[in-house]
């Protein structure tokens, strides 16, 4: 009996083990087909049916001939997204042997002012939300355009710490692009000082990291030169270039060669930056020195398209009348020629000195006065300095006199009248003598003519002999401290009609030859202190919406910045952006499309005319928004 229930008792056991045994293969083999079954969709969906798989128990055998070691890994890939990798077991035959060829990993990101724009091909696990928290860490401001695309692969060796690099890099450059791949990063920008260049280069070659090249095309803006000036002498043979103007380093080289040319021995400079009043800076320089050199001395003064050159008293008439008569004829168009022969002197045959036969003045561009010849006594002498420093600033008078007794009746009387009349002349000459007055020059009065006359008439009296030469210069007028608004608003657009602010296609970097116009409403804006303007960016209709309306604010703000660097204040300025919706001109032409890319300057305070129709605002009441604004058509 207690076999029989022992035996019993086995064999219950057996059948008990027996059926968990045929359990659990049965279990295995539905997870084995389960298994199979969704791992041959997921491949045949990523589209490597080259592969073939078997579930064995839990682990996951993976043959076949891979055409190469990519597609090899797009496998493991794809079935690691199902399966621990531990349980894989990888007996894929790679038919071509050759390496695998990673992608060209790279990304550029593009910074202007608070807009950055990305671009490039990155791995996916670069995480492209860090790279722009990263970008946007530095200011909360910072517009992200995301262009990037991605790629499931491994990260290159390095790549990480150059990405890093190259974004972080932004923070310290305002105008900037960055070009990152897996081992080098490109810095290329603008900075607004060689100062702040110089810092900026520091601080890039003391965070680069390791195994990481770097190249840095870092430059600071030329200068915003105004007036462009040149200062050019000869003086007992002596070549002097005392200061220099010049918009390349191309024209640079042509002004110290003519210089040379002219006998210039010692060296020399030119200051490089924007502003050049035409693109014939160097010719008319170049025709001017040459000029020079064929007289017997002088001076040479460029002061934006006016050009002084006064001629030494050595110089013969008669060269001198053929000389400048040539120069007045070949000047390039824009440049405005004033000429001085300066008297000529003579020895004092008791005393051997050398004295003038007559009392002269000159007067240079930049104002300085020189008095020369003779004077009857020490008190006419003081009379007359105290009357030149009254009349042309004290610290721009230079006497060279000598006292003569012997001069004719009335002689104080003429020089004093002479320099009042002289006083109605930006730049020229006065000469006295016993039977004539001389006075010629530029001025800025358009009848100053008249007015010398008139002067000379009261003051020396009707009868004598006057030479009057007054050559009109509305160039040479100075503006008021403060214009009207609309009179600005009017010479702000008739500036920018005559001398358009032009860009580089597709791009928000004014051109160089522009710096003309900038000088032009820098010194219009100075005059209008008070009023407030509207800066805005127009574009054609090529392009995208989006586009033009990006590139037409970029555009704005960048005449902004010219501005600023010309130290004009720009809290009454606002850079907006019109894109294309405001054209001027046929947008299917050419020319109409050329006409539509244009700057304009828009009033943005209210006319004393529509200030007296409206009612009286709260004192801290803001007169106008961008959204009163009523646009030209």
């Amino acid at each position: 009996m207690h076999r029989t229930a022992l035996l019993f008792g086995l064999i219950s056991f057996i059948l008990v083990a027996a059926g968990s045994y045929f359990g659990a293969i049965q279990a295995v083999d539905k997870f084995q087909q389960y298994t199979e079954e969704r791992l041959e969709k997921a491949i045949f969906l990523s589209g490597e049916d080259w592969v073939n798989l078997r579930a064995n128990g839990l682990r996951l055998n993976l043959t076949g001939l891979a055409p190469n070691e990519t597609a090899r890994f797009n496998v493991l890939e794809s079935v690691g997204k199902f399966i621990e990798p531990t349980r894989i077991r990888d007996n894929i035959t790679i038919l071509e042997k050759a390496d695998l060829t990673p992608p060209k990993f790279s990304l550029e990101a593009l910074r202007n002012q608070d807009r950055v724009s990305l671009i490039g091909l990155i791995p996916s696990k670069s995480g492209r939300a860090n790279i722009i928290d990263t970008i946007q860490d530095i200011s909360n401001r910072i517009e992200v355009t995301d262009m990037l695309e991605e790629v499931d692969y491994p990260l290159p060796e390095t790549w990480e710490a150059a990405l890093q690099f190259g974004v972080s890099s932004l923070a310290n450059l305002q105008r900037a692009k960055i070009s990152v791949t897996q081992d080098l990063v490109v810095v290329s920008a603008v900075t607004e000082s060689q100062t702040e260049k110089t810092s900026v280069e520091h601080s890039l070659l003391q965070n680069q990291p390791v195994g990481v090249r770097l190249e840095m095309n870092i430059t600071a803006p030329r200068p915003v030169i105004s007036p462009f000036t040149l200062r050019f002498n000869i003086e007992d043979g002596v070549a002097t270039l005392d200061g220099c103007s010049a918009d390349t380093e191309i024209t640079k080289q042509k002004i110290i060669r003519a210089a040379r040319a002219a006998g210039m021995v010692r060296p020399a400079n030119c200051n490089i930056g924007l502003g050049v009043p035409t693109p014939d800076w160097a010719v008319a320089i170049e025709m001017s020195i040459a000029a020079l050199s064929q007289l017997d001395g002088g001076s040479l003064t460029f002061t934006d398209s006016d050009v002084s050159l006064i001629a030494s008293q050595k110089t013969p008439q008669q060269t001198f009348d053929t000389v400048i008569g040539k120069l007045e004829n070949s000047l390039p168009e824009l440049f405005s020629l004033s000429t001085i022969l300066t008297p000529k002197l003579v020895l004092d045959g008791n005393t051997g000195e050398i004295i003038q036969p007559d009392f002269t003045a000159t007067r240079s561009p930049e104002g300085s006065i020189q008095l020369r010849g003779r004077l009857p006594s020490e008190a006419t002498k003081i009379a007359v300095e105290t009357y030149a420093k009254a009349l042309f600033g004290h610290e721009n008078v230079y006497m060279q006199t000598l006292l003569d007794e012997n001069l004719p009746d009335g002689w104080p009387i003429r020089v004093l009248g002479g320099l009042e009349a002289f006083a109605q002349l930006h730049h020229g000459a006065l000469i006295v003598q016993p039977d004539q007055i001389e006075v010629s020059g530029v001025s800025t009065n358009e009848a100053a003519a008249g007015e010398i006359s008139r002067i000379l008439a009261i003051r020396v009296g009707p009868k004598e002999v006057y030479k009057i030469k007054a050559e009109y210069n509305e160039r040479l007028i100075p503006r008021p401290s403060t214009v009207a608004p609309e009179i600005c608003e009017a010479d702000l657009n008739q500036a920018l009609q005559e001398q358009p602010i032009d860009f580089a296609p597709s791009k928000v970097d004014i051109k160089p030859e522009s710096g003309g116009a900038i000088v032009t409403i820098a010194e219009i804006l100075r005059s209008c202190s008070k009023a407030k303007f509207e800066v805005q960016g127009h574009t054609d209709s090529s392009g995208s919406e989006e586009l033009n309306q990006r590139l037409s604010q970029q555009r704005a703000e960048a005449v902004l910045s010219a501005l600023l660097s010309q130290r004009v204040l720009t809290s009454g300025l606002k850079a907006v952006g019109y894109g294309s919706v405001d054209p001027i001109a046929d947008n299917g032409t050419e020319d109409g499309r050329e006409a539509n890319r244009r700057i304009v300057f828009k009033l943005t305070t209210p006319t004393p005319a529509q200030a007296s129709d409206e009612e009286p605002a709260d004192q801290g009441a803001q007169i106008m928004n961008a959204d009163d604004i009523k646009r030209k058509p």
